[in-house]
């Protein structure tokens, strides 16, 4: 009976082993890109209805024990998510094709919360690292221009290493910021070491760069967009212009994988001048109003420049196991501009390691250093320009002999000086003297060290901790010998800069993610901290040969070292705010409510206490945003065409964080140790500003998620704008600070997407966006009764008025008679208005209302060839190069009016010198009719072109090159400006649209390369 029990038990136990065994078993497989056939790694793996699962690894394979029953979800960005029923099967392949809107199905939003696309209450578009790589730019941001609605770049004009102006939805703050925030990995970057910037006509600024540029995109995972402000909320103050959050590639488990990449480019100038080469030299070597010549000069400007040079190489490495993973990448770029001499290095190191101290907790650590050096970064302005005096050089001069020998010995001074047609005249030297001469180099050096230790406490309830932090260091030295700016400098200038930059940001957040039934909530809440410092230790010096103690101080020439000095030796920059500290401490929680995975309501509250505040009634501020989605196809059967069917809406309140040092009474220590009293009022009542926003949008998908299609409007209200006006005479104070003004900007965005699979070989990707802007300045302070200047560019000026719209330019013009006729005055030279509000005139506003990018792409077996087409619609911008040319006599315009025997406007006839020389700038201070340098901005251009090829297993299994030929700013199909409208001079405000003899856009043409293995 014992016997027969046991054999019965035995045969009941592998009954029940045999069961379950077959109720659960292995599965594996690969997740591959249907159209490029590359295996995707980190594509998420997860058995429906529950919180199982798995990510791909660098071959794109992953394993994973389900159930017999059980349905795999297959989900990555940029993919449409696929549902495959296990069925038995052990092996599950699966290849994703594309989506046709560039929305993933999990999105990074602010703090780092990863929520699924459909869930979210605003517009937020998220890119693949692809995008940015494909074509590189040594900016990486630039390379997002014209692909997503509603978002602006304009670089500057200043090369390799400089910054970019970003907006979202238009300028909303008129003394503030209106760049949005970048955040990398959930944590917020410090965007520069330096704010240097060119502010006004002169120039001799330098374009002090930004944090962009230091990232690598090869390292770059995905970007979301969230360009509202209820979308940013979480960050506060600092992301009320919204936010840009870059998700970079981290560690995954598997064998080792390596990924190689090269982009080379050539460039050339796109753009340049009409130059007259007829009529030579006159003013003693400074203008070209001299006679006609025997025979045509040469083109100088076309031999100033030269063929550009881009490469930029990156390789990464990536593996580890189910313990520890690690990732770590190099990356270099090497630029040589297209203008001579200048030349642009960077290195860029990146390491990666995470690993399970426990079951449930998981810490990663992460390093990052990046060097830049420049040499000759390209100016904007006319001062310190190189470009000033290529383009300006007289005609039929000799060239070839002020380009060979820049300079000659002066016996008195015992030193090589200047040699240029006039060198007494100083607002144009000799290029190559500048270039050899006035060299300034610019090495800065970034270093970031972060940690994230992350404990699941439950599978619902999670709590994590993050803290980078980051150094900045930079060392600018722009030395000036002997006889430069028009012998300005008679014993040379010595300049030597170095700025440090501090930052250090620590959060910890909890968060609780449960379904009930038909219920689900998902909450966060958390706490954080940022601290920046700032200083700066300049040294200068400067002025004539020292004899005796009281005449002169610099014992002898071109010497740039402190002791070369007697006296007048600055150390200590006359801007006070250089060296600066700040803390913003916050409290923050967001709550998500879903219902039946079809209706979700978003509630959001933050608190900051900002030391900018201190000295006011209230350090503290708060604000809220609220949101709700319903996806009508969850509750409403629509018929299989129609995929997604969503409308949502959020209103949000969030405050702009002010400058430092505004609510308190500053001194400043000038030189031999002079204490300088303050002269603008403490501003004891300052407020924030505040952001008031609201956002109404649709997302719809159909034909199986062919067609996707996305619209948003929006409107926002900046209030308690803070202004400086003039204080009251018995003060002893020139001006105090009031909180006034409303800027309004309302508009809509729509994003449309058609992905179409003609077959296994062709497929076709096409998405067009579009977003209009409108701008009004709803209020401003009564004490500004003839509007706002925010910049003043010497008979141009951008104005705001109440009723009026932020970027309206009012300009110098030509007085006229009651018929319209010009008037002469009794030299017979046009008469141009002075620059009062009385006379100036209105020219236009010099933000463009609409904004459009159009990307396709085809796929032919290992083929692709893709286009993208940016145009802009409105808009004003200005030349005041143009200006220049005409009123220094180098223009083609001035040479053609002598060929005709003057110029007619308007039925009045002038001398073509007379007319020219008054109209135009040929004194960079004297008034010019600004007027004739204004232009349409409008300009359709074909953005970008590749066209590649996939060499599979060239190497070996899963080895793959893929080669493309690439282009960038290959032609305009429609323009009116004599230069490229994208211009920029810097990233403040009322800046963007001046052209002060810019560096001119660069046409690119070259090769990218891929491998992995």
């Amino acid at each position: 009976m014992k016997r027969t029990f046991t054999l019965f038990l035995t045969l009941l136990v592998g009954v029940l082993v045999t069961t379950l065994y077959a109720q659960t078993r292995t599965v594996s497989g690969t997740v591959t890109d249907k159209e490029t056939r590359e295996p995707l790694i980190g594509a998420n793996v997860l058995v429906k209805g529950t919180t199982v699962g798995t990510v791909t690894d660098v071959d794109g394979k992953y394993t994973l024990q389900v159930g017999e029953k059980d349905v795999l979800v297959f989900s990555y960005l940029s993919m449409k998510t696929i549902e495959e029923a296990v069925n038995g099967r052990s092996i599950i392949n699966v290849a994703m094709v594309s989506d046709a809107e560039t929305l993933g199905e999990v999105v990074v939003t602010a703090m780092g919360i990863k929520r699924q696309s459909e869930t979210l209450t605003y517009s937020a578009q998220t890119v693949g690292g692809k995008d940015v790589n494909d074509i590189k730019s040594v900016n990486m941001i630039n390379s997002l221009q014209g692909k997503s609605a509603g978002l602006q770049i304009t670089p500057n004009s200043t090369g390799a290493g400089g910054s970019s102006k970003i907006l979202f939805r238009g300028n909303k703050s008129i003394s503030g910021s209106n760049q949005p925030l970048v955040v990398v990995d959930g944590v917020p970057l410090m965007m520069n070491i330096t704010s240097s910037q060119v502010s006004g006509n002169y120039g001799g600024e330098r374009d002090g760069g930004d944090a962009m540029s230091t990232i690598n995109p090869d390292d770059i995972a995905q970007i979301t967009l969230l360009k509202g402000a209820s979308a940013a909320a979480l960050y506060g103050a600092v992301a009320a212009n919204g936010a840009i959050m870059i998700t970079t590639k981290s560690a995954q488990s598997g064998k080792v994988s390596v990924n190689v990449s090269s982009n080379t480019t050539i460039e050339d100038a796109m753009l340049l001048p009409k130059f007259q080469n007829s009529y030579g030299v006159s003013d003693n070597g400074t203008f070209s109003w001299g006679e006609k010549l025997s025979s045509k000069a040469p083109n100088y400007v076309k031999d100033f420049f030269r063929t550009g040079f881009t490469t930029n190489n990156s390789i990464s490495l990536s593996g580890g196991n189910e313990n520890i993973q690690s990732y770590f990448s190099y990356s270099n770029v090497y630029s040589q501009g297209i203008t001579p001499e200048n030349d642009y290095r960077s290195h860029n190191l990146n390491a990666k390691v995470g690993f399970n101290l426990l079951q449930d907790v998981h810490v990663d650590f992460s390093a990052k250093y990046t060097n830049q050096h420049i040499v000759n970064q390209a100016a904007a302005g006319y001062l310190w320009n190189p470009l000033t005096g290529a383009y300006l050089f007289p005609r039929g001069e000799d060239w070839d002999g002020y380009k060979d020998e820049f300079e000659v010995y002066d016996p008195a001074r015992g030193c090589y000086v200047q040699n240029w047609t006039n060198v007494e005249q100083q607002q144009f030297g000799n290029p190559y003297w500048m270039l050899h001469r006035q060299t300034p180099i610019t090495d800065r050096n970034r270093y970031e060290f972060g940690g994230n230790v992350k404990w699941d406490i439950t599978p619902d309830l999670n709590i994590q901790g993050r803290m980078r932090y980051e150094r900045g260091e930079e060392h600018f030295v722009h030395n000036a010998y002997a006889s430069s700016v028009g012998n300005l400098y008679p014993m040379g200038r010595m300049k030597d800069n170095r700025y440090f930059s501090d930052q250090l940001y620590g959060d910890v957040l909890v968060s609780y993610n449960k379904t009930f039934n038909d219920f689900s909530v998902s909450a966060t809440a958390g706490s954080s901290f940022t601290k920046t410092k700032t200083s700066h230790v300049d040294l200068w010096g400067e002025g004539s040969q020292f004899t005796k103690p009281g005449s002169g101080n610099i014992y002898y020439p071109n010497i740039f070292n402190p002791n070369n000095y007697y006296g007048n030796m600055s150390t200590i920059s006359k801007d006070g705010n250089w060296n600066t500290e700040k803390r913003l401490n916050s409290v923050f929680a967001t709550a998500q409510i879903g219902y039946r995975e079809g209706l979700f309501l978003d509630l959001s509250a933050r608190n900051d206490w900002s030391s900018a505040l201190a000295f006011t009634e209230s350090c503290s501020f708060f604000y809220p945003s609220i949101g709700g989605s319903v996806l009508l196809n969850k509750f409403i059967d629509m018929g299989k065409h129609i995929d997604l069917f969503k409308f949502r809406a959020s209103y949000s309140i969030v405050g702009n964080d002010v400058p430092i040092y505004m609510s308190n009474l500053r001194y400043s220590l000038g030189a031999q140790g002079a204490i300088t009293p303050p002269d603008k009022a403490p501003f004891r009542t300052l407020k924030p500003e505040k952001t008031h926003s609201l956002e109404i949008g649709f997302d719809g998908t159909f034909f199986q998620n062919r067609l996707n299609v996305n619209l948003t409007y929006y409107k926002t209200n900046t209030k308690n704008q803070f202004f400086s006006v003039s204080a009251p005479y018995e003060s002893g104070l020139r001006s105090r600070y009031v909180n006034a003004g409303n800027v309004q900007n309302q508009g809509f965005e729509i994003g449309l997407g058609w992905y179409e699979q003609f077959n296994d070989n062709f497929s076709w990707t096409t998405n067009l966006n579009f977003s209009y802007n409108d701008n009004e300045i709803k209020e401003l302070v009564d004490d500004l009764s003839n509007g706002l200047t925010i910049s003043d560019f010497g008979g141009a000026k951008v104005i705001l008025k109440e009723g009026g719209k932020y970027g309206d330019l009012y300009v110098r013009h030509l007085m006229r008679d009651e018929s319209g006729k010009p008037l002469k005055n009794d030299n017979g030279e046009p008469i141009v208005s002075g620059d009062s509000m009385e006379e100036l005139e209105y020219a236009g506003n010099m933000n463009a209302k609409v904004n459009m990018g159009w990307t396709n792409t085809f796929r032919y077996k290992d083929f692709s060839f893709s286009f993208l087409i940016d145009a802009k619609f409105g808009g004003k911008v200005i030349s005041m190069t143009e200006a220049a040319l005409d009123g220094w006599g180098v223009s083609a315009r001035s040479g053609a009016a002598r060929d005709a025997g003057g110029i007619t406007v308007d039925g009045v006839t002038f001398d073509a010198d007379k007319y020219y020389r008054t109209t135009g700038n040929n004194n960079f201070n004297s008034p010019y009719a600004v007027e004739n340098y204004v232009y349409d901005a409008t300009n359709v251009r074909m953005r970008e072109m590749t066209f590649g090829y996939t060499f599979r297993n060239l190497f070996g299994a899963g080895k793959n090159l893929t080669a493309a030929l690439i282009g960038r700013n290959l032609f305009f199909f429609h323009k009116d400006a004599p230069m490229d409208p994208d211009v920029s001079a810097g990233t403040g405000n009322g800046i963007q649209g001046v052209d002060m003899f810019a560096l001119p856009t660069s046409r690119s043409f070259g090769l990218n390369l891929k491998l992995n293995f």
